[in-house]
């Protein structure tokens, strides 16, 4: 398809010509670039495919005579006059969203016969019908990206249902498509031609100019106004009744409120009488309702503008909008009057900056992405004025009817609507976020809102008067409240604790919480509240609310019954952020390296880690669907987009992928606390059992873990000990590249710990201190004389198995636990025999208890640990022995202080690992802080990574 150079010379000025676009698309039309509309769209659908709530979904009222062949015909020279609705949609091999308008493409009209069902009947099956294919999706890679349906319902009666998607269709192209269906259709039925104008553009012309502006920076000198206005904005957002989902829903539901005849005059007359638009009018009536309802004064939301600003644009079809941000200061109670001046003067200068384009202002502003919120805003409000005429067209009429939702894009959606018949405000809002209860109140009140601003605009903002939610509101509080308080109760540190609604500085009631620390917590008062912080956010779901400020008090205050006296609770403590982590960078693995060379493309960036986040360094919507493409070419998986904004980081997004050689570090590093800046502490195996030590350390020092052994192991089972910690020492560096470290390891994996250190040593680390519990240095029984080692052997089997037996006898053991302890038990795999025989308790711990690859697998790291011929090492080590085990006829210092310049030795109550519960981990924690204080005085805590 070509055009003439008269149609050329129609374009706007600097646009783009056609033979620009002569490339043949994978069919066999013309390939043009998308707007940065469409763009939009695109990646909403590729996030979300076929997402109804990108649809447009009209409803006709045909009366009179119109023969569905007419109808059909009418479509038909509609789309071969709009190359925009016979388009396909695709993506170049980099990513790119493309569009391809095909030469010819022939519409097919869906014709349903109700006119043999009775009038009640017709209603229902029409409004049934209407829904299903409003919310009907579009394979976008298949045109024609509109469809139609004709509901006869008698001979002269019909309803036309037509759904479009947006990323071909806009607001003002309802009005076009009405008026040249009602024209053609009318002509077709007289067997004439009908009488349009021909289009002097395109809607690939217009893509195309638009590409040359956006390269030219034009839009670039906005950018300034922007980030002044939005720079600090809140993301302002209704509370939902309901708790937000983790990522965004797209369903809808409207309502609709038909205004007094004689408002609507009052509205047009006031909006005259002030020299402005329905729309600035619209837009302080709303940020007023808003200030009133939610309680802020800082008031965002969104707004569409039509860049057709060209005549050559008015008569075709095609999406066209641009998203404005509209923040509003209802701060100070000023009088409506006032706050309308504000409001015209942010407008006014919205309009003047209008051509800088959603998708760039996002990647200006680089808000924090949420994958359970929109960018930038949550509440969207537009004007539609003479949307389409009642008119008639030769012997036919065509009206419009109300839209029915496919789904919503936003929270809520307001719309000002003028029909022929008069104004009506709508919202379409998520019923996943609001009952229908409040969406009713919030529409009562716009228009007792639009009636206030226009009846009595000398009067503060503060009289207008907002509908009471609190009956809605008293449950879901109630449940908020309840949930925060039960999450802070789990806290060890937390003795009691109540959460009470206290009014911030603006006056609004905000959940603060109040916390008695229990006598024996050693966590200082100061910090206690960040760490609680931090405890809620590991508790609570990412939608729940949580306390504006936590403050600590020796006791809460009580009634006389005993209860909390919420009243007599004090004024609330600041907002506390939770403490950091400290972050570091480890190796990237190879995996990480490759998917990194494609994030260094497409950001332009050289230096990618794995903290590095995917948006911060400047990633935006549009280049994640790139991204997406480069990875499925790269790595063969196809990921949804939305991973990215889950996992934004190198690491995270590299863990989301499908299991692939590399992809994976050998060892699994578990976040035993990951919190703090001080010199984290390393240990090996036992993760469980460091949880009540690193709690007892504080929140302010790291801990993590690297298992010993996961199930399905292919780990060589015959390797010397240094061999085996060349693999721990590679983990250890990939949780922290560089020392200093702080090594720990209870019983054999102490072993592997100390020969860790050794290899880190070797290599110019600095390994300060070693944490050893319950291990004798490898290799000192084997130097004991024959008759001590006889000796010593026969006193610990004996203690052992009293131990063991007593524990059953107590219930700490089962006597299948305590029988697969012994060797013989093992081989003999008699416990199988017993659990057959009913003699032994067949229960969970059966198959665990009877894992023979497992105790192979330990016994090779015995058998490791005692070939081991260890060598003296520079560390500081503090040993941790259970006041049980047995040193009579033996070294009270178990062989070390022939190895260890410093040695310290702690003897603990409780045997082997029952040294770590409670009562023990709190005593260790305290023998442990002073020294730990000391090496973060001396050595600088290293950076670390996040895996986890």
């Amino acid at each position: 398809m070509s055009r003439s150079e008269e149609e050329f010379d129609c374009a706007p000025e600097n646009s783009a010509q056609r033979p620009e676009a002569e490339t043949a698309g994978p069919g066999e039309g013309l390939v043009f670039p998308c707007s940065s509309a469409q763009k939009r769209f695109w990646f909403l659908n590729a996030v979300n495919p076929g997402n109804p709530a990108l649809n447009v979904a009209l409803r006709w009222e045909v009366t009179g005579r119109l023969a569905p062949a007419t109808a059909e015909q009418a479509f038909q020279a509609i789309i071969d006059r709009h190359e925009i609705l016979r388009t396909r949609f695709f993506e170049r091999e980099d990513g790119e969203p493309m569009q391809e308008a095909l030469a010819q493409l022939a519409f097919r009209l869906s014709v349903i016969d109700l006119s043999m069902l009775g009038e009640s009947e017709q209603a229902r099956e029409a409004l049934a019908l209407g829904e299903r294919e409003a919310r009907k999706s579009f394979d976008l890679a298949a045109a024609p990206p509109i469809r139609a349906t004709f509901l006869r319902l008698s001979p002269e009666r019909a309803y036309l249902l037509v759904t479009v998607h947006h990323i071909a269709f806009d607001g003002w192209s309802i009005r076009v498509l009405a008026e040249e269906f009602g024209t053609i259709a009318a002509a077709i039925a007289a067997r004439s031609v009908a009488d349009l104008p021909p289009l002097p553009l395109q809607y690939g012309d217009y893509c195309l100019w638009q590409k040359e502006y956006l390269a030219s920076g034009e839009f670039e000198e906005e950018a300034g106004y922007w980030k002044k206005q939005l720079g600090g904005a809140p993301y302002f957002e209704l509370v939902p009744d309901h708790e937000k989902p983790p990522a965004l829903t797209y369903n809808g539901e409207i309502l609709a409120a038909i205004l007094p005849a004689e408002l609507g005059d009052r509205m047009e007359a006031f909006a005259r009488g002030h020299n402005l638009t329905l729309f600035s009018l619209g837009c302080a009536v709303l940020g007023a309702m808003l200030h009133r309802f939610s309680g802020e004064s800082d008031i965002v939301f969104g707004t569409q503008i039509a860049d057709r600003n060209d005549p050559d644009l008015e008569p075709m079809i095609g999406m066209f909008v641009n998203n404005l941000v509209m923040r509003l200061d209802a701060s100070g109670d000023p009088s409506f009057e006032a706050f309308l001046e504000r409001v015209k003067g942010t407008a006014q200068d919205a309009l003047i900056n209008q051509r800088m384009p959603f998708d760039k202002l996002v990647e200006l502003l680089n808000p924090p992405r949420d994958p359970s919120r929109a960018p930038l805003i949550s509440l969207n409000f537009t004007v539609l004025r003479d949307v389409m005429d009642h008119k008639r067209y030769g012997d036919f009429e065509l009206l419009g009817l109300p839209s029915l939702s496919a789904g919503s894009l936003y929270d809520i959606f307001f719309f000002l609507v003028h029909w022929p018949s008069g104004w009506r405000v709508a919202m379409e809002y998520n019923p996943d976020l609001f009952q229908h209860e409040t969406a009713e109140k919030l529409l009562d009140f716009l228009v007792a809102t639009f009636d206030f601003a226009v009846g009595h605009p000398q009067q503060k903002l503060s009289d207008l008067t907002p509908p009471r939610r609190d009956l809605i509101d008293a449950r879901r509080r109630g449940d908020e409240l309840g949930a925060i308080e039960a999450a802070l109760l789990q806290h060890p540190d937390v003795r009691e604790a109540a959460v009470a609604l206290k009014p911030d500085s603006s006056g609004r009631e905000r959940p603060c919480a109040y916390i008695a620390p229990r006598p024996e917590s050693r966590a200082p008062l100061e910090s206690l509240p960040g760490v609680l912080a931090a405890h809620l956010d590991a508790i609570l779901p990412s939608g729940a609310a949580r306390p504006a400020g936590i403050s600590v008090l020796l006791a809460l205050p009580r009634t006389a019954r005993g209860d909390v006296d919420l009243r007599g609770l004090p004024a609330p403590a600041p907002s506390v952020a939770p403490p950091v982590a400290a972050a570091a960078e480890a190796a990237l693995t190879p995996v990480e390296m490759r998917l990194g060379k494609i994030w260094s493309d497409l950001l332009k960036v050289d230096a990618i880690k794995p903290s590095s986040n995917f948006f911060e360094l400047g990633g935006h919507s549009l280049l994640t669907v790139r991204l997406m493409s480069r990875v499925s070419a790269e790595f063969g998986v196809k990921l949804d987009p939305l991973t990215l904004f889950l996992a934004p980081t190198l690491r995270e997004f590299a863990a989301r992928l499908p299991k692939l050689p590399g992809s994976e570090p050998t060892q699994r590093l578990v976040q035993i606390q990951p919190l703090g800046h001080k010199t984290t502490i390393i240990a090996i195996n036992h993760s469980v059992l460091y949880y009540n030590l690193a709690r007892q350390i504080g929140t302010d020092r790291p801990f993590i873990g690297i298992p010993l052994i996961e199930p399905g192991s292919d780990e060589p089972r015959e390797r010397t000990l240094e061999e085996i910690a060349v693999d721990y020492v590679n983990a250890i560096r990939e949780a922290q590249p560089h020392g200093p470290y702080i090594l720990c390891g209870l019983c054999v994996a102490g072993a592997i710990a100390y020969e860790s250190a050794q290899q880190l040593i070797a290599a110019g680390e600095e390994v300060p201190l070693l944490i050893l519990s319950d291990i004798w240095a490898p290799g000192y029984h084997a130097s004991l004389p024959l008759h001590r080692k006889l000796i010593y052997q026969f006193n610990y089997r004996l203690h052992t198995l009293r131990h063991r037996i007593n524990s059953v006898r107590t219930g700490a053991a089962s006597l299948a636990e305590m029988l697969s302890s012994f060797t013989l038990v093992r081989k003999s795999r008699l416990l199988e025999v017993l659990a057959y025989l009913g003699l032994v308790d067949g229960d969970k711990l059966l198959r665990k208890v009877i894992d023979h690859d497992e105790w192979r697998f330990l016994f090779s790291l015995e058998e490791a640990r005692n070939a081991y011929q260890i060598r003296p090492i520079s560390s500081d080590v503090i040993l941790f022995n259970s006041d049980e085990i047995v040193t009579r006829f033996a070294d009270p210092n178990m062989g070390w202080s022939q190895l260890v310049k410093k040695l310290t030795i702690h003897a603990i109550r409780g045997w082997h690992q029952d040294i770590f519960r409670d009562e023990g981990a709190r005593e260790i924690a305290g023998y442990l802080r002073p020294e730990l204080e000391k090496i973060d005085s001396e050595h600088r805590a290293p950076a670390r990574s996040s895996t986890g």
